[in-house]
């Protein structure tokens, strides 16, 4: 994290102004990423949560708008890197 709990810049959020991202912007992105992975290798938000970070429920309760830690996000990120990577459903 940096200053005053601002979360570091990510890739394709990326802007020429350094866009800070907000916490709903990083929720979209992580939702959209697993969503997108999910129905390509016919997983449910349930499934890629328990493969990723042993939770079930992580995903739904991000996609509705609960908080989150950032590291279980990294966690759920990481292993959506390596899952397309491998090919691997599960």
């Amino acid at each position: 994290m940096t200053h005053r709990g601002r979360i570091p810049y990510i890739g394709s959020m990326m802007s020429k102004n350094r866009l800070h991202l907000t916490q709903d912007k990083i929720r979209e992105a992580l939702i959209s990423r697993a969503e997108a992975f999910g129905a390509k290798r016919g997983m449910s938000l349930s499934s890629i949560g328990l493969a990723s970070v042993r939770d079930s429920k992580f995903l739904h309760r991000v996609k509705n708008g609960e908080n989150f830690n950032i590291n279980t996000y990294q966690r759920v990120v990481d292993w959506l890197d390596a899952a397309e990577r491998d090919g691997r459903a599960a």
